[in-house]
């Protein structure tokens, strides 16, 4: 057993729902980028680097016309994921111990693949691999999601990295070395004199991270053997051997574009011819570490950019959040960013939007009689990344019913976590009320719900009277219901109840 294979079976990696590459969101792309790609509801879908099934699960329970694959080499994670499949009933998917240097899926193509945070953490040989395998079995309309650490961002990043590798190079356990690491470099951090602004940046840029992420999550970005970065243009060479051309980035921001931002490619335009070569000058600019290359069959019909008329066929949905206030501009903020327009169309746009979410609404329903109108303005959101373009619908419901459901996917990761995935492929995560609400969803009428959600808060010491005291039951039942209804919106909104 490689010793790659043993660190992720002794720190297992996990997963999460990864947006950007749900077949939802890879076929509406590639639509906004002339190519006709398969109906998500019904392709097939292979993952590359599974792990625990935390991002293909989620999408073969939302899409069970669909047939899902995962393969990972971690014989523990694979044996989880299968577990949980099981336990959820997915006869749609599943997941294989396999090395994709040497994996042969049968025949048949399909038609979107995943590899993501697996390119840059395998040893050359093994990432040509990837790209064979992709060139073999991705169908001709179908899309590949990639991802990988870039430089030049990393060039700063791993001149740390070289540092913690050094610093615990003696130590063999994976969960000593990540004490031993982050000791290390607080340390330096801390005591480093006369050091460069560069490299000053560079350990600050580290620290956070440390601060942010699990020890897993470290561990295999930081400390694994194997993690080799590369230039954008290196990869598309690659890629090109095998049959496969860049079609987009899964972050349309990060895309230079002419028509909706003219000053950015005309800065570009000055020292770089082609598209793909202002792709790698503004990495350059922007010190880029990390990429989500989308890759095709075919090139696209001579698109460089988005087509505004591929809005027509596609559904949307918003995180952002109409702001109160008077005057010609209306503002609306969110996750992404912030917004202020005085187009009446795009206002209109953007609060049925609010309104409808988590629901998706087409083009035709946001702007009846008048989708020209709309359109280049809608399109400015979505290469923002302010407004999400899809293929399809979100398969959940609005509003909560008199008997919930919520997720059973949900249900089961509530009680292990705060993090749960919701049916729009979103990590989404829960106060420890909203926990245990959702852990009781499984149909059964709304009193029956808050009686039994009273008892868990009174056991669990969340819910108290006056002084701190339990509340008797009567008195716990009443408050529980009192608030059940605005609890079941909120998860609703969530996007993770299915009635």
């Amino acid at each position: 057993m490689s010793r790659a294979v043993l660190s992720y079976d002794e720190l297992p990696y996990g997963s999460r729902a990864i947006r950007e590459s749900h077949p939802a969101y890879l076929a509406a792309v590639a639509r906004l980028f002339g190519l006709d790609a398969p109906a998500p509801e019904t392709a097939r879908v292979l993952e590359l680097g599974c792990a625990e099934g935390g991002n293909l699960l989620p999408m073969a329970l939302a899409a069970p016309g669909a047939a899902f694959l995962g393969v990972d080499l971690s014989a523990r994670q694979v044996e989880t994921g299968e577990a949980r499949r099981a336990t959820l009933g997915l006869s749609n998917a599943a997941l294989r111990v396999a090395d994709v240097a040497t994996f042969d899926p049968g025949p048949g193509s399909f038609d979107y693949v995943v590899a993501h945070g697996l390119y840059s953490w395998v040893p050359p040989p093994v990432g040509e691999a990837i790209l064979a395998l992709v060139g073999r079995v991705l169908s001709p309309n179908g899309v590949a999601y990639v991802s990988y650490n870039t430089f030049p961002g990393w060039h700063l990043r791993g001149l740390v990295r070289d540092l913690l590798l050094r610093g615990t190079a003696s130590v063999p356990n994976p969960e000593e070395r990540i004490s031993r690491a982050r000791d290390l470099l607080s340390f330096v951090a801390a005591n480093a004199r006369d050091r460069s602004r560069a490299y000053g940046e560079a350990l600050r840029d580290a620290l956070s991270q440390f601060s942010r992420y699990d020890d897993a999550r470290l561990f295999h970005e930081w400390l694994e053997r194997e993690n080799r970065p590369v230039w954008f243009l290196d990869f598309t060479a690659r890629a090109a051997r095998h049959g496969l051309t860049p079609l987009a980035d899964a972050r349309l921001a990060a895309m230079p574009m002419g028509r909706v931002k003219p000053d950015v490619d005309d800065l570009l335009s000055s020292h770089a011819s082609g598209r793909l070569e202002k792709e790698e000058l503004l990495d350059v600019l922007r010190n880029r570490t990390f990429r989500q290359t989308l890759l095709a069959r075919v090139a696209p019909p001579g698109r460089e950019e988005p087509d505004p008329a591929a809005l027509d066929g596609l559904s949307f949905t918003t995180e952002l959040v109409p702001l109160p206030g008077e005057g010609p501009a209306t503002a609306f903020k969110g996750p992404a960013g912030s917004l202020s327009t005085d187009d009446p169309r795009l206002v209109a746009a953007l609060q049925a939007l609010h309104a409808a979410a988590p629901r998706v609404l087409s083009l035709a329903e946001l702007a009846p009689g008048a989708t020209g109108e709309l359109r280049p303005a809608l399109l400015r959101c979505v290469v923002a990344g302010l407004v999400e373009s899809r293929a399809g619908q979100v398969p959940c419901v609005a509003t909560a019913g008199a008997s919930p459901v919520a997720s059973p996917l949900a249900r089961l990761e509530a009680a292990e976590g705060p993090l749960v995935t919701s049916l729009a492929h979103r990590n989404v995560e829960l106060d420890p009320a909203a926990r245990h609400l959702l852990q009781e969803l499984d149909g059964r009428p709304r009193e029956e719900i808050a009686a039994s959600l009273a008892l868990r808060l009174v056991r669990e010491g969340l819910l108290t009277g006056p002084g701190g005291a339990a509340p008797a039951d009567e008195d716990a039942r009443a408050l529980v219901a009192e608030h059940l209804g605005d609890a079941l919106a909120s998860l609703a909104r969530l996007a993770l109840l299915v009635r």
